[in-house]
Formats: structure tokens, sequence, C-alpha cells
């Protein structure tokens, strides 16, 4: 048995990569080809096959054809022993998760290209990456974390992979792209810069370097990879990144790259090292501890786990962690991004409708699919999972008289993946927290990870050493953190407002607040309050001059229809959180690990 592929960016300007899959010793009944319906990281169907544009097929030297089975499976007809598949695939998402390929690069990941042979999944694949064949793509050079059999200098030519679940775990980059190298561990480590920028190279691979060393360190020498590749994909306008178990696609802006001579992180560069970090830690927590129900993963339907709180929720919780242990930002701007992420779920009322574990469960139709009504219905596993896990490394630290954390929790379940390979099973971070602790902490769970009760986060916090101080919103873009700022609460809309298409836009409008009392809904366009024309930045200040009054007129539109409604004044709630350690004890938190 064998697979292999030839895969080429056949028309860049059409944006069609070619695919040539061949397959021998088949099954004699009739060979099944599929392709994935989703990638993992990334919780919903996605349907790939739709980007296939023709599918051609040889059997023993002569053609045949496929029978379509559903959306993405192809069978062959019986009898034979060698087959041969060519297909197209449009590749025009720009995102992390699927296929990108114009005259400048291309992009893929293996969900997107890569047919599944059906029973030989175990086998080593190989495949052949050729670039495209016009003179003008003559510089172009390929990256990725792929083992390379026999390449050229500029990476194209023969890899392999040890069966298909390794073959898709590995996006590709091609272009012209600027490569960074680093040492962590004794590890290579490349960072892949596509696109448009100007930026701070060697900072780059300092950064990273000790974000790397310190997960590396964390979890125990060796590192679990012989190499690790960042693809970083430079945009106007775009954020995110998606793990793998050797490399990470990454989309960001121009501004998130550091400024040569520049020497602060600001918001955007931290954004950035946030990023890396936390798809990093993933190449440990849910690349390779992962959830029983992903061993193997059944990438043609949906895989239901309750436990996206943890390997996303811990991930978010560690990632902006390591920055602070390893220096590279300092205590009060480390309280800044956690009591951003207190803001962010304290402002929806979501969590007091969906526990965490049900927005993990529920990821496929809900978290990926989110709606105007999002903040009112759902509750993010990445940010409530990252307030969890400080209040689990709480629950620990006090229990144990702060000799062990949620660290020992990382360490052992790292150690029990490097014995057996296995998953875990939905309640085993439970158990063993428990164990951890030396205290049952099940009614702490039940309340945190399966109700809608409020989480203890101030006394969590308490006990760590940090007041927790409550305000309302200073202005629309107050996300939370900063000082304690004692202002007098400001009257506010009860809603969000979009005004980049000339006029203002109901985008969200929040449970209780001042706009839904009025009666507006998602898509309705504020064209005055008070007989006052407005716009997004008129809003606030009209509302505050108006303070004191009971309500406004507003006039509005939905479908068209200009209507009139009486708008109440309602002051901001006290939903903005920051952070201070306290003076009078020893922080036992963030920045100083337990040994």
């Amino acid at each position: 048995m064998s697979v292999s592929y030839t895969l080429k960016p056949l028309n860049p300007e059409a944006h069609q990569f070619e695919v040539t899959l061949r397959a021998t010793d088949v099954d004699p009944t009739g060979q099944l080809f599929q392709l994935p319906n989703w990638i993992p990281g990334s919780y919903m169907i996605r349907d790939f096959s739709k980007n296939i544009l023709s599918v051609r097929a040889r059997g023993d030297g002569q053609a045949i054809t496929l029978q379509k089975q559903d959306k993405s499976s192809w069978l062959a007809p019986a009898g034979l022993k060698e087959i041969e598949l060519t297909y197209q695939v449009y590749a025009w998402d720009l995102s992390v998760r699927s296929a990108h390929l114009d005259n400048e690069h291309g992009f893929f990941n293996g969900t997107s290209v890569f047919m599944s042979v059906a029973g030989q999944e175990g086998q080593v694949h190989h495949v052949d990456m050729q670039r495209p064949d016009a003179p003008e793509y003559k510089e172009w050079k390929l990256a990725s974390s792929m083992t390379a059999v026999n390449v050229d200098v500029a990476g194209f030519g023969q890899y392999s992979a040890t069966d298909y679940d390794e073959l898709i775990d590995h996006p590709v980059e091609m272009g012209t792209f600027e490569r960074i190298e680093f040492e962590a561990c004794g590890v290579a480590h490349e960072v892949i810069l596509t696109g448009e920028y100007t930026t701070d190279n060697q900072r780059i691979a300092n950064d990273l370097k000790i974000i790397c060393e310190a997960q590396i360190r964390f979890f125990g020498e060796p590192a679990p990879m012989d190499k690790y590749v960042f693809l970083v994909m430079v945009v106007g306008d775009g954020y995110g990144g998606l793990e793998h178990r050797a490399s990470t696609a990454l989309l960001i802006t121009r501004e998130h790259l550091p400024i040569k001579g520049d020497d602060s992180v600001n918001d955007q560069y931290l954004s950035f090292l946030g990023l890396c970090s936390h798809e990093y830690f993933h190449t440990w927590n849910v690349k390779r501890i992962k959830p029983a129900e992903f061993v193997p993963y059944k990438l043609e339907e949906e895989s239901y786990t309750q436990l996206l709180w943890f390997f996303e929720g811990i991930t978010s919780y560690y990632d902006d962690l390591f920055l602070i242990r390893t220096g590279l930002i300092t205590n009060e701007q480390y309280f800044d991004l956690m009591a951003k992420t207190i803001t962010r779920i304290q402002r929806g009322s979501g969590r007091l409708v969906q526990s965490v574990t049900d927005s993990s469960f529920d990821a496929w139709n809900k978290f990926y699919k989110q709606d105007a009504n999002a903040p009112n219905a759902i509750v993010s596993y990445y940010a409530k999972g990252a307030l969890v896990s400080l209040c689990l490394d709480a629950q620990i630290r006090e229990a144990t008289n702060n000799e062990k954390s949620l660290d020992d929790l990382m360490k052992l379940l790292w150690s029990r993946w490097l014995e057996t390979k296995a998953g875990i099973h939905e309640q085993e971070p439970e158990q063993l927290a428990s164990e951890i602790a030396g205290k049952d902490l099940s009614d702490f769970f039940a309340k945190a990870l399966y109700s809608t009760q409020e989480l203890p986060v101030e006394s969590s916090l308490e006990y760590l050493g940090v007041d927790v101080h409550w305000r309302a919103r200073t202005s629309t873009s107050d996300a939370g953190g900063g000082s304690d700022k004692s202002a007098d609460p400001k009257p506010w809309l009860g809603a969000n407002v979009d005004g980049s298409a000339g006029r203002v836009s109901v985008t969200h409008v929040f449970n209780t607040g001042a706009a839904e009392t009025a009666g507006l809904a998602p898509g309705d366009i504020i064209i005055a309050i008070d007989n006052i024309i407005v716009s997004t930045s008129d809003i606030p200040a009209l509302l505050n001059r108006h303070a004191g009054d009971s309500s406004l007129t507003l006039h509005y539109s939905r479908h068209g229809v200009l209507r009139t409604a009486q708008l109440p004044i309602m002051m901001a709630p006290q939903d903005t959180c920051s952070l201070s350690a306290k003076s009078d004890v020893d922080v036992l938190w963030p920045s100083v690990p337990l040994a």
C-alpha cells in the first residue's frame, strides 16, 4: 500500500491548486476517497469540498468514473489495484483555516487539498510540492514543518508524513516571503513573514525565543518537535491563529509587528506575542494532550466535547502568563490583560444563560456561528475558560498552602501523555485537580463548569494578593484595565453601533439596556436623537448632555420604514474591571511561578 500526492499551483491568477493523488493496493470492493469537512482547532463544519472544481480519475491506467457518495466522498469502481485522481482546488480564503493562492503567494492547510484514501490513513504519505511553471514565479520559496525528504534550496520537492493525520497537520506557505530563524532549547524555529510590512526581525526572534524556551522548559525537555514554524500572514485588517503539531498559521496586521528603534511593548505588539504564545502552548495542550473524542479525529462530522473550556481556556490563561513570567511585560500590563478578560465576560449576559461546558459542546453551531444576539446568549469558552483556570489555580494553591498550582496539573497531564498517548476523558482534569489539591473540588467544578453562577474571581484574586475594582465604562472604547477610574457613571446606549458605512447601524443590543427598552434591534439605523441627526461619535456626548432627563425621542429606520421611540436615559453599568496588587501582602501571582 502507498499514498502519494503531487501538489502544484496550477493557475495562481485563477486561484487554483492542482492535486494528483496516487494510491496502490486499493480496496478491491471499491475504494472511497474523502476530503475533511472541518479542520482540527476550528470547530465548525466548513465543507472544504465546495472548493473542489473538478475530479478526473484513472484506474489501472484507464479512465474511470467516480460515484459521488455525499458532499465530500467519492467511490471508485471495484476490481482495481491502482487509482490516480487529479483534481483542482479553488483557493481564495485569506484565513488561517483554508487555502489561498494568487500571483503573490500560496498558502494551504492539508484539510483543504488532500483527500484521504479510506483504509490507508495509517500509511506513510508522500507529497511532491511543486512551484508554478511561469518564469515570474522562479523566486518563490516554500516553508512548512513537514518532514523534507528531497527538496531544493527553495524548499520545493519531496516531503513525507507518517500518516494522514500528520499530513494534514503541516500547513504550507509559498512565495517570496521573509524567513527569520532562531533556536529554542536546541530546536530550530522559523518565522515566515508574508505580506507588506516594516519591522524589527531581530526583536521578533529574541522575544519568541524567550517564550518558546520558557514553554519547552515548563513541560520539560526535549521539545516534542524537531522543528517549529510560525507562518505569519501580514495584512491590513485581520487577527487570528490556528495551531498545528509543529507549526502555527497566524494572521495579523502590520501594526502588530514591532518597529525598529522602539523597545516598548505596545498593545498591538503585545497582542502578537500573546497570539504566538497561545498557539505555541497548543503544541502540548490539544495537539498532543487532547480530548478522547479527538483520538482519532473524525473529520467527516462534528466531534462533540465539553473540554474546550480546558484546551482553549487553559491555553488562554497561560499565553499571557508566560509573557509576565518571562519578563516581557510588566505586572501592570498583565493586570490590564486579565482585567479586560474579566470585563469581557461581565459585560455579556450570555454568561448567565450558557455554561462554559455547554459553550464547548455547542461550539459547532453557536460559538463559531455567532449572530447579533451572541453577547446575550452565549459565553466564550476561551475567555470564561481562562477565568475558570485562574480560579482553579487559586483553589489548588490555597488548598496546598501554595505548594502546588495549576502548573502541576499541566505537567501531570503531559507526563501521562508521554506514557500512554491517550486522550483524556471528559471529567479527567477535574479528578486530577482534586488529587493534586488533596481536596475534593467537585463543588467548585459544579458551579464553575456546569452552571451559570458567577465565578469566584474576586475571592480568587483576593487570595492571590490582587484587588479587583469595578467602575462604569468611561468611553465606547473602554475595554477595561487601566487605573481605578472613579468618575461618575455616564449614560449608555445599551447597544453597539457601526458607522463605517456613513450611517449609524445597530450591531448588538444588550439585554435590559436602554436600546432594548426602546425597542431597537440589530440592523436598525439610528437617524436622530432629540431631533438631532447623529453620527456614532455624537451619541455619547448627546446622551451625557441629557443625563438628568428621563428619556429622549429617538428616530430610526427599520427595513426602510421610519420609526419613532422613547429612549430612556440609563447609566452605564458597573461592569468594567481594573486590577491592582495589594499593598499589604505578598503577591503570590502572576509573575513568580512555583518551583
